[in-house]
């Protein structure tokens, strides 16, 4: 998995989250565009060794090559992304629109993860972002982490942002490195976005 970093205490890796929820001009749900910047240590790890510009920076090749291998690698774990209402859980299609972004400290992967069936607007979805295996920790933006693009009227956006030390941190690594895709251990880290709309 291309966001392996070295090995340490979990999490291993942290990514601070911003989003938009996409809706279309009839009000239906159409997806989520993320846009997920890695901390300084890992993305200095991800792009040792690869090509760079005289500058010291990662070529467009470079980032455009990572980009794919993060998205393929993040198919396994369904993207980390979860849109829910009530028990009954949404599908999403591949993602399109990615690439990567470095801004001299951190890189940012950028993609869209479109439904694979609209939801209707009207009442109540979670999307939660969360790591089954609790290796990369999310942690929602302070600054406007959600945003719901396309105007749905009268839809309002409730956050939940999960305590990060809670039950880790007497937990061993053999724990975590038993842990699989199909894990729900992450859940309870899980940051969750609920949009209500009328």
């Amino acid at each position: 998995m291309a966001l392996i970093g070295p090995a340490a205490a979990h999490p291993h890796v942290w990514v601070v989250i911003h989003s938009q929820l996409l809706y279309a001009p009839d009000g239906s749900l159409t997806g989520v565009r993320h846009d997920w910047t890695f901390d300084e240590g890992f993305s200095s790890f991800a792009l040792q060794g690869l090509e760079q510009t005289p500058d010291g920076k990662p070529t467009e090749k470079t980032l455009s090559e990572l980009a794919q291998v993060n998205i393929d690698s993040l198919k396994e774990f369904d993207y980390f992304t979860y849109a829910k209402r009530g028990k009954d859980q949404f599908p999403f299609a591949p993602p399109r629109d990615y690439s990567l972004t470095y801004d001299g400290t951190a890189l940012t992967l950028h993609f869209t993860l479109p439904l694979q069936k609209p939801l209707p607007a009207k009442g109540a979805t979670a999307i939660d972002v969360y790591d089954p295996t609790y290796f990369v920790a999310f942690q929602l933006a302070d600054d406007d982490p959600v945003k719901l693009a396309g105007n749905p009227a009268g839809c309002t956006v409730d956050l939940h942002r999960p305590d990060p030390a809670a039950g880790s941190t007497s937990l061993s690594e053999g724990f975590f490195n038993a842990l699989t895709s199909a894990s729900n251990f992450g859940s309870q880290f899980a940051n969750r976005a609920t949009v209500s709309c009328p």
